[in-house]
C-alpha cells in the first residue's frame, strides 16, 4: 500500500492508490482532496460518492482520524466514514476518506490505524506530487517555446547513437528530411545533407569543435557541439509563415486577412511579384498592399517586416 502512494505521486496517479486502498479497506468509495496554498484544489475518487465529506475537512485537526461519531455536530452522513488530514506543501493540505454505504457495518479499529500510519507518508507523497506536477508544467512551457520557435535537439555518444532528444523533435517540419533509424541514429534523406552531417560529426567527435551545417533547400541548420562523452545536436528548422492559419498572422499583426496571407509570404521568403503569382493578384495590388502593410506594422519595406515577424511571437501559438 505504502508502495502504491509513492507510486502514484510520481506519476501513476492516485487512481491507482485509492483503488487498492478500496479493497484494503473493503470500503465502497475512496477520495483524496487536494486544497494547495494557491490555486484550485484537486479531487481523486473511485467507488461510491464522497464529494460529500469535503464539506467536512476545514473544521478537521491535523493528523486526526475522524470517524462518524466524532463530527456529532456536522449534519447526518448516510454512511460510515473514516477520515484524515494532513500537511502537505508548506501551508497546503489534503485530506484522505473511506466510506461504506448505510447497509453495511461499521469500520472496525485497524482501520483507523491503517489512516494512522498512510497519514505521514500521505503528506511526502503530495508534496512530491505538486513539486513534480509544477516542474513538468514548466517542462511542457518549455517545451511549446521550442516547438513554436521550431527547434530541438538531439544527444548523441560519439559513434552517433541516440541516448536522447526533446520530446517535440518528432513534430518538426525538419524531420521531413530526416529520420531516427532503428538503430537509433540520425539519417537523412537528402545526400548531400547526409554527407555533411557525416563529415561534421567526424570533426566534432575528434576535435570537439561546434560545427554548423545549412543548406537552403532542406530550410535546417544543425549545430554539433562536443560535451565530454556525447554530442549535443541543436537543430532549428526556417520559420514557416504562410503554414500559419491567415486570420492568426493577420490578427497578430493588426492586418486584414489579405494583407496578412501578403505579409506571410514576404516574411517567407517571397518578393512581391512572386507573392502576387501565388495569390493570383496583379504586381501593382501587391505594391499597393504591401505599403499598407508596412504603414500599419510601422516597418520600413521588406526587410523592417522580415525583422519584425522574426522578433516576434507569432509562431509561438
Amino acid at each position: 500500500m505504502i508502495q502504491s502512494l509513492f507510486s502514484a505521486s510520481t506519476g501513476a496517479g492516485w487512481q491507482d492508490f485509492l483503488t487498492p486502498l478500496r479493497d484494503f479497506t473493503q470500503a465502497d468509495g475512496a477520495m483524496l482532496h487536494f486544497q494547495p496554498v494557491r490555486g484550485t484544489a484537486q479531487t481523486w475518487s473511485i467507488g461510491v460518492d464522497c464529494l460529500a465529506l469535503q464539506d467536512l475537512m476545514p473544521s478537521l485537526r491535523f493528523d486526526r482520524v475522524y470517524g462518524q461519531e466524532d463530527l456529532t455536530t456536522t449534519r447526518a452522513l448516510d454512511g460510515f466514514f473514516r477520515i484524515v488530514k494532513v500537511r502537505a506543501d508548506g501551508s497546503a493540505n489534503a485530506s484522505l476518506c473511506i466510506l461504506r454505504e448505510a447497509h453495511r457495518r461499521d469500520f472496525r479499529s485497524p482501520d483507523r490505524q491503517f489512516l494512522t500510519t498512510v497519514s505521514p507518508f500521505l503528506g511526502q507523497c503530495l508534496s512530491t506530487w505538486a513539486r513534480l506536477t509544477a516542474e513538468r508544467g514548466q517542462a511542457d512551457q518549455s517545451e511549446h517555446l521550442l516547438a513554436g520557435l521550431g527547434a530541438g535537439w538531439v544527444i548523441t555518444d560519439l559513434t552517433g547513437n541516440i541516448q536522447s532528444m526533446s520530446p517535440n523533435i518528432d513534430a518538426l517540419r525538419a524531420f521531413r528530411n530526416m529520420r531516427i533509424s532503428e538503430r537509433l541514429r540520425l539519417e537523412f534523406a537528402d545526400p548531400e545533407m547526409a554527407l555533411r552531417f557525416r563529415t561534421a560529426f567526424a570533426a566534432c567527435a575528434t576535435q570537439g569543435t561546434a560545427t554548423v551545417i545549412f543548406t537552403a533547400d532542406v530550410g535546417t541548420e544543425l549545430t554539433l557541439q562536443r560535451q565530454n562523452a556525447e554530442i549535443l545536436v541543436r537543430l532549428r528548422e526556417t520559420p514557416d509563415h504562410t503554414a500559419l492559419p491567415a486570420e492568426a498572422f493577420a490578427q497578430h499583426f493588426g492586418l486584414n486577412r489579405s494583407e496578412g496571407r501578403l505579409a506571410a509570404l514576404i516574411c517567407d521568403g517571397h518578393s512581391l511579384k512572386s507573392a502576387a503569382k501565388v495569390l493570383g493578384w496583379t504586381d501593382e495590388t501587391a505594391r499597393s498592399c504591401s505599403k499598407a502593410i508596412f504603414a500599419r506594422m510601422g516597418v520600413q519595406g521588406q526587410t523592417g517586416l522580415l525583422r519584425r515577424a522574426l522578433t516576434s511571437g507569432v509562431t509561438l501559438d
